[in-house]
C-alpha cells in the first residue's frame, strides 16, 4: 500500500504565487503544485525528470513549468525518482522497472489527493522515455510531453559508457555501468539498451506533443508508428525550450518558455467539469534513509528560502549543524548528489545538516523568479538565514561547507557571520571574484598562455572554432587577468626577497580576521586550479595558522564518483571532530600547483 505524506504550502502575497507543498510518495521526494480551486481540472500532471545533468538542467524549467500548468488548473507534481535527487536509494533490482514504478505511484498519488480523472505525462531526455513506457501501462493518460526524448536506450547507454570512461562503446552483457550517481546493474543496463521508442504502444486516442532539438528519420518513424495505433502526435522543435539542457550556471540568458507546453496542453485538453479540491494531509514530507531523518524547511524573509534538514535518529546527536550550500547553479542535492551522501553521512556521524537553495537557485525563488549569479550574487543573507532556522531549532554550534562555488560563499559568509565557527571548504576556485567575466570562461583565467596555445594544437579544437561553438575573443580578454596575477605574484616574491613588506592579500586578510573564531579546512583536489588561487595568496608564507590545507589525489573538481565522495566526507567529518588527519598541511611553504604534495586519503 503506497505511503503518502505532504508538508504544508507557504502562500508570499496576493499578488505572488502559493509555494508547492512538499511530498513523499513510497520514498520518492518530491512537490505538489496545488492549481487555484476555481481553476483546477480533472486532468493532473506528472512531470519525468531527466538523469544526471539532464536532471540538474532541467530543474528550475520544470519548476517554472509546474507553476505554470498549476496556474492554467493542472494540479501538477514533480518528483525524484528512487536513488536521484533526495529520494531514498532504491532496493537491489532493475532500476528501468523501479523508476516506471515510481511515475505509477505518483500518478496514482495524484489522483488520490485530488480527484483527477486523467494524467498528464511530461518528461524530458531519459524522463520522456520513461513517460513514454509508462503510458503504454495505463488507462487514464490523456497526453503525453515528450521533450528530447532518448529514442533509443542503446545510444543513451553508449553516451554514459563514454562519460564514465568504460572500455569499448557499450558495457558486455551483463556488465555494471557506474557514472556519477547512478550505479546501473548488468540487468538495468540491458533492459535500458532494450528500449527503442519506435516499439511502444501508446493509447489510442492520446494526445502527444514530440518537441525535439533537430529531426531525424527514427523520429518521423516514432511519430508515423503511434499515429498508426491511434495516438494523436504533434511534432514541434525545440525553440524556447534550449534552457533545459542548458549547464545550470549560465544565469545570463532567459529561463525557458515553458507557455508553449501549457497552451497546447489547454488546447488539446478542455476543462471539463471542475473536480473537488485537492486534499492534503497535516504531516510532513519526511523521508528515513538509514540512520537518519530528512524533512523539508522553509526559512528565511517570506519562507522564499529552501533546504532539506537532515538529523541522525540515533540519540547522539551533536549540538553543531552544518550548513551545505549550492555548488555551481545546481539545485540543493548537488551534481551526483554530492550534497546529499554528504549530509547523510555527517548524520551517521551525529552531525545535523541543512542542504540549502541559495536565492534563485533550486527550489529557493528569487525576486521575479529569475535565476541568479553563480559568484556575483551575494549569498551572506542566505546562510544567516539558515543559520537562524538551525538556532530556533536548537542547535549553538555551526559550520558552513561548499563546493567550488559554494566554498567560495561559505567563505565570504564566515567574514560577515560571527556565529561560523568551522569552515569546510573544498575545491575553492578563488578568494575574489571579478564582476563582469562570463562564469564559462572562468577557468579559463587560470590557465597560462602556453596552455591555451598548446589546445591549439588540437583538432577537436579547430573543428569547434570553425563552427563557433567557441568563444575564441573571450578566451584571449582571459589571458589578461592571468597576467595580472603572475605579475603580483612576482612583485609580491621581489619584495620578499628584498627584505620589504608587502601589503596582505585579501585572503590573508580574511584568514586573519576569521581565524580567532572558526577553524578553517581547505580540501583540494591535485592539480585544482583553486591551488593556484591559494599559491597566489600565500606566496610563501603558506596558510596561516589555524588553517589547514590538505590536498588528495584521489578526487576530481566536482567530486563526481561515490569512492571520491566518501573520500571528502571522511576528511570533512575526521576536521569537523577534530581528528588528526595523516598527511595534513600547510608546509612551511605553499607549494606550486604543479609540486604540491600529494596526500592519499586514508
Amino acid at each position: 500500500m503506497a505511503s503518502f505524506a505532504a508538508y504544508g504550502a507557504t502562500t508570499l502575497n496576493e499578488n505572488e504565487t502559493a509555494l508547492a507543498q512538499n511530498v513523499s510518495v513510497d520514498g520518492c521526494f518530491g512537490w505538489f503544485h496545488a492549481a487555484p480551486d476555481k481553476v483546477a481540472r480533472r486532468t493532473a500532471v506528472v512531470l519525468c525528470p531527466g538523469l544526471k545533468t539532464d536532471a540538474l538542467r532541467g530543474h528550475h524549467g520544470f519548476r517554472l513549468l509546474a507553476d505554470a500548468l498549476a496556474e492554467h488548473g493542472f494540479h501538477t507534481l514533480r518528483f525524484d525518482y528512487p536513488g536521484t535527487g533526495d529520494s531514498l536509494d532504491p532496493p537491489p533490482g532493475d532500476l528501468w522497472d523501479i523508476w516506471q514504478q515510481s511515475i505509477h505511484r505518483a500518478a496514482d498519488w495524484l489522483r488520490y489527493r485530488t480527484g483527477a480523472r486523467r494524467i498528464v505525462l511530461c518528461g524530458l531526455r531519459l524522463g520522456a522515455t520513461l513517460a513514454a513506457a509508462v503510458a503504454a501501462d495505463r488507462t487514464d493518460v490523456a497526453a503525453l510531453v515528450l521533450l528530447a526524448p532518448v529514442l533509443r536506450g542503446r545510444s543513451y547507454i553508449r553516451q554514459l559508457s563514454i562519460e564514465a570512461h568504460a572500455p569499448g562503446a557499450v558495457p558486455r552483457p551483463g556488465e555494471d555501468l557506474v557514472v556519477q550517481e547512478l550505479r546501473l546493474s548488468g540487468e538495468t543496463v540491458g533492459r535500458i539498451s532494450a528500449v527503442d521508442l519506435r516499439q511502444v504502444t501508446l493509447p489510442a486516442g492520446c494526445q502527444v506533443a514530440l518537441h525535439a532539438e533537430t529531426p531525424s528519420p527514427i523520429l518521423a518513424e516514432c511519430a508515423a508508428s503511434w499515429s498508426q495505433g491511434g495516438a494523436v502526435v504533434m511534432r514541434a522543435d525545440f525553440a524556447g525550450l534550449e534552457p533545459l539542457l542548458r549547464p545550470v550556471f549560465m544565469s545570463h540568458e532567459p529561463p525557458a518558455d515553458v507557455s508553449r507546453i501549457v497552451a497546447w496542453l489547454e488546447g488539446v485538453l478542455p476543462a471539463g467539469a471542475r473536480p473537488l479540491p485537492a486534499s492534503y494531509v497535516s504531516d510532513k514530507a519526511a523521508l528515513y534513509p538509514p540512520g537518519c531523518v530528512e524533512t523539508p524547511l522553509r526559512f528565511g524573509p517570506q519562507g522564499r528560502l529552501f533546504g532539506v534538514l537532515c538529523r541522525p535518529t540515533g540519540g547522539n546527536e551533536a549540538d553543531l549543524a552544518v550548513v551545505i550550500g549550492n555548488s555551481s547553479g545546481d539545485p540543493h542535492y548537488g551534481f551526483a548528489r554530492v550534497a546529499v551522501d554528504l549530509a547523510r553521512r555527517m548524520a551517521n556521524e551525529g552531525y545535523a545538516s541543512l542542504r540549502i537553495d541559495f536565492a534563485g537557485l533550486g527550489d529557493s525563488p528569487a525576486p521575479g523568479d529569475l535565476p541568479t549569479h553563480v559568484f556575483e550574487t551575494d549569498r551572506r543573507g542566505d546562510f544567516s538565514a539558515a543559520i537562524d532556522a538551525l538556532a530556533a531549532r536548537g542547535y549553538r554550534r555551526f559550520a558552513v561547507e561548499g563546493l567550488c562555488s559554494g566554498a567560495y560563499h561559505a567563505f565570504h559568509a564566515a567574514l560577515a557571520e560571527p556565529r561560523i565557527g568551522v569552515l569546510l571548504l573544498v575545491n575553492m576556485p578563488m578568494f575574489q571574484w571579478q564582476n563582469g567575466v562570463p562564469i564559462e570562461l572562468m577557468e579559463h583565467t587560470m590557465h597560462s598562455p602556453m596552455e591555451f596555445l598548446q589546445k591549439l594544437r588540437r583538432r577537436d579544437v579547430w573543428i569547434k572554432l570553425l563552427h563557433e561553438r567557441i568563444d575564441l575573443a573571450g578566451r584571449l580578454a582571459t589571458q589578461g587577468l592571468w597576467f595580472a596575477r603572475r605579475a603580483n605574484m612576482v612583485t609580491q616574491h621581489v619584495a620578499e626577497r628584498l627584505g620589504r613588506r608587502t601589503r596582505p592579500s585579501f585572503a590573508q586578510e580574511s584568514l586573519r580576521h576569521i581565524a580567532p573564531r572558526t577553524r578553517t579546512l581547505f580540501l583540494m583536489a591535485a592539480g585544482d586550479l583553486g591551488l593556484a588561487a591559494l599559491a597566489q595568496a600565500f606566496g610563501t608564507h603558506g596558510v596561516p595558522a589555524g588553517t589547514t590545507l590538505r590536498v588528495l589525489p584521489d578526487i576530481d573538481h566536482a567530486v563526481t564518483m561515490p569512492e571520491m565522495q566518501a573520500v571528502v566526507a571522511k576528511n570533512l567529518i575526521a576536521f569537523l571532530k577534530g581528528d588528526t588527519l595523516t598527511g595534513i598541511m600547510p608546509p612551511p611553504q605553499m607549494p606550486a600547483p604543479a609540486t604540491a604534495e600529494m596526500v592519499h586519503a586514508p
